[in-house]
């Protein structure tokens, strides 16, 4: 490849690696509780620094791995939560986690037991909410919130998958 061929190219291959990459439903299995992704409406992802995804079926694990409290170590480049309101249970539409809005709810049932939905927006939520207002009594957060909770406490239930001790 010529040096003006690379250089033209490489914005566009560096903009290709800052995507969420494709969830294969029914294939990719989650790394911190070793479930297979069954439903795409409450998927996450991870991807490394060096362009690996990791894949959860909830973003309680996905907190939960951040947070050091299971699975292999991760520090990610991208993580992506997938919006509940706008994924089919085959297809996310992935949303960046620093804008995305979760809602917590714990009689909400999710693969993890966590309670934990993702929005796009506010709006979204509420339209949600309106539809389902079973849904309702929940707290909103924003992805840093949620991490920072997760910090004392894990977000998975401990019943459903006992998370080994932090190490000091």
């Amino acid at each position: 490849m010529n040096r003006r061929v690379f250089l033209y190219t490489l914005p566009f291959f560096l903009k290709a690696l800052a995507e969420p990459r494709s969830l294969r439903v029914g294939v990719e299995a989650c790394p911190y509780c070793f479930m297979t992704i069954l439903d795409a409406r409450y998927a996450a992802q991870a991807v490394n620094p060096q362009g690996k995804a990791f894949f959860y079926d909830d973003p309680a694990c996905l907190l939960d791995q951040l947070n050091g409290w299971g699975g292999p170590s991760l520090t990610p480049k991208e993580v992506y939560l997938a919006d509940f309101a706008e994924s089919t249970r085959t297809a996310p539409r992935w949303l960046v986690a620093e804008k995305a809005v979760l809602y917590h709810n714990p009689r909400i049932r999710t693969p993890m037991g966590s309670g934990l939905l993702v929005f796009g927006s506010r709006e979204a939520l509420e339209k949600h909410l309106k539809e389902r207002p079973e849904r309702a009594g929940g707290r909103v957060l924003t992805w840093s919130q949620a991490l920072k909770e997760g910090e004392k406490r894990t977000w998975v239930p401990a019943d459903l998958f006992p998370p080994p001790p932090k190490a000091p």
